[in-house]
């Protein structure tokens, strides 16, 4: 429950980011299985981000995004290339004995 919760908080800071920053018109989001782990990517085609912008003191989302993701034993990657769109990989490792519960279509 905790990490169900931390991945959905994680996904709509990121959402919420690329609402009020990318100027984006399109957005991907992939949630898959990676080995022992559990993916989820969300790629826009925005205005992209610098290193600078995603280390800045205001970078408040960013940093939480980062610490709900370490609470759960994950990490949060964020790339991006000017005028090219931004991509952030959350990775959550789950053991051999954990599985993942499906909802909707398969």
């Amino acid at each position: 429950r905790e990490q169900s919760t931390a991945i959905f908080r994680i996904l709509q800071e990121a959402l919420t980011n690329v609402l009020r920053h990318a100027q984006a018109t399109r957005v991907e989001v992939r949630l898959e299985e990676a080995g022992a782990a559990l993916v989820l990517t969300i790629r826009d085609n925005g205005r992209g981000m610098t290193d600078a912008e995603q280390s800045a003191p205001h970078a408040l989302g960013l940093l939480g995004m980062r610490e709900r993701a370490h609470l759960i034993g994950g990490s949060v990657d964020i790339t991006g290339m000017m005028g090219q769109g931004t991509t952030v990989t959350l990775r959550v490792p789950y053991s051999s004995d954990q599985s993942v519960e499906r909802s909707g279509p398969a």
